[in-house]
């Protein structure tokens, strides 16, 4: 029977021209998943200021010439009640980390990364209605508004601890900075979309056209999901013979020498050691510092250019600009990651460090000249160089969970995000304190205090930050004695040989064979 199965798949892949790898196609639809998630996340900030009546957001500036202002439905809500309406979202988004890394590591990460979403674009579909066509009386539309919101924001926060689920099923460990680079692109490729085409679609299509559209592309994917994405490469009915032994062969190092039932097992996780660890510390620091730019940026954008004094079609078209950057070095991050790793033999917690450390002080610079221009356009200039630049450590402490603990990579990526995702609580509200009369002197202030912020992370992470497998990630004393050494990438492939027929591993001392794999010869 195997031998037929094996007959029959050398057949289906017999013109291998046409054959596209499927962790190419995973890496793809997660990225897009990611994506839709935060062009969702978009939509509410869009709409912030074309909501409000007049007299209750006088510090929120609107183009008197826009026709989109004058003609959308106003609600009887205060610009600090939109602000907790924010801050609930991020909150939903805060609880679901650790629950979903949990569940993640217990049942599926293909499911835990799908259902949510497919939940969050179904409430989608539903805002205009709670804001517009539920009465206002004793502010029911507001509350029911918040509640939706919340409910988003807990579907949402599975994605990210989700993703690192099927990083670590179909990552081979020499693609990783390519692959996570790829797939967390996605993450900062959604605001691109929400703000450089939501103000088009918002002006041409009506108002409220923005939620439909989001949610009508996220059904779209939802159905590539479906039918293209598996839990694992065994499980893929399509795949190659050559591509599932250069994957399965590629993490063998790690996986095949752990123990199913621990690794299922929710109580063994470390907690204590997780808890008490300096690199995790370093991978908290450096989430918050990321959550306070990116969630301050995805929720007030739109109130700092008018404060530039662009209008709301100019808000959307130079509010995409950063994004557009940071998605640009976050895909070129990934090939300068794997380079150094594997050509330049740089150990994986510099490279981490480099990739993560050089961003941010970028980034902190940046926004520190920002604070002392006047010219718009200048602004918008640093502003893009600074936040572009961040996308570097997408293939820094975005895939050191991997590194430190690839058997609990998902419940460290839900407890960090954590970490992170309370910034996207705190930094809105220091920014409604600071900017109560939306001038840029108060802009001025949260930029400062944002570029502290990011130094104060670098400065932790250059210290603590490390790429190795941490002692607390392994649990009987035979995997205790396995180290991944830094060094040299991907770990001791060439140790293992896989046996097609018997479907199991054995050692295997061939060099030659451990080198044609680390050239990606399979």
């Amino acid at each position: 029977m195997k031998k037929e199965n094996t007959n029959s798949k050398n057949e289906l892949h017999s013109n291998r021209s046409f054959y596209i790898p499927k962790r190419i196609i995973v890496a793809l639809l997660t990225s897009f998943g990611l994506l839709v998630s935060t062009f969702i996340q978009t939509n509410f900030a869009i709409t912030n200021s074309l909501i409000l009546n007049p007299h209750d957001s006088k510090d929120i500036p609107i183009d008197d010439d826009d026709q989109l202002a004058t003609k959308t439905p106003k609600v009887n809500w205060t610009s600090v009640e939109l602000g907790y309406l924010n801050s609930i979202f991020y909150l939903g988004y805060l609880l679901a980390h650790i629950p979903s890394g949990f569940l993640v590591h217990k049942l599926s990460a293909i499911k835990i990364f799908l259902f949510p979403l497919l939940l969050l674009l179904i409430l989608n579909l539903f805002m205009p209605l709670s804001i517009s066509v539920i009465t206002s009386t004793y502010k029911l539309n507001y509350y029911i508004t918040g509640f939706v919101r919340l409910i988003q924001g807990l579907c949402a926060g599975c994605a990210f601890p989700a993703s690192h689920g099927i990083l670590a099923n179909w990552c081979p460990p020499s693609e990783r900075g390519r692959m996570g680079g790829f797939i967390y692109t996605g993450l900062y490729a959604g605001p691109v979309v929400g703000f450089f085409f939501g103000g088009f679609i918002a002006k041409y299509a009506g108002h409220y056209s923005i939620y439909y559209a989001s949610a009508i592309l996220g059904l779209i994917w939802s159905l590539a999901f479906v039918f293209l994405v598996y839990e694992k490469p065994s499980e893929h009915p399509t795949i190659s013979e050559e591509e599932l032994i250069y994957i399965e062969k590629s993490i063998a190092a790690v996986q095949s020498l752990y123990d199913k039932k621990e690794t299922r097992s929710m109580d063994k996780v470390p907690w204590k050691a997780i808890l008490i660890s300096l690199p995790v510390w370093a991978i908290c620091l450096a989430h918050f510092a990321r959550g306070w730019t990116f969630y301050l940026l995805l929720t007030n954008q739109p109130a700092f250019l008018n404060a530039f004094g662009f209008g709301v079609t100019e808000n959307g078209t130079l509010g995409s600009v950063p994004h557009i950057m940071t998605v640009i070095v976050a895909l070129s991050s990934g090939f300068i990651a794997d380079n150094m790793r594997l050509n330049l033999l740089w150990s994986t917690a510099n490279v981490r460090k480099i990739m993560t450390c050089t961003g941010y002080i970028i980034e902190g610079t940046c926004l520190i000249i920002m604070c002392q221009v006047t010219n718009p356009y200048i602004g918008i200039a640093l502003l893009s160089i600074g936040v572009g630049s961040s996308g570097l450590m997408v293939s820094g402490w975005h895939l050191n969970h991997q590194d430190l603990a690839p058997r609990y990579a998902s419940v460290l990526a839900g407890f960090t995000a954590v970490i992170g995702t309370s910034a996207g609580i705190i930094s809105p509200i220091v920014a409604g304190i600071l900017t109560k009369e939306q001038d840029l002197i108060g802009w001025r202030r949260v930029f400062t205090i944002t570029s502290l912020v990011l130094f104060v992370a670098s400065l932790f992470y250059m210290i603590f930050a490390s790429g190795e497998l941490q002692s607390w990630a392994t649990q009987t004393q035979s995997e205790q004695k396995i180290r991944l050494n830094s060094e040299k990438l991907p770990p001791s492939l060439g140790s293992f040989q896989y046996n097609v027929q018997e479907g199991s591993y054995s050692r295997n001392q061939d060099k030659n064979n451990q080198q044609s794999v680390i050239n990606g010869n399979h």
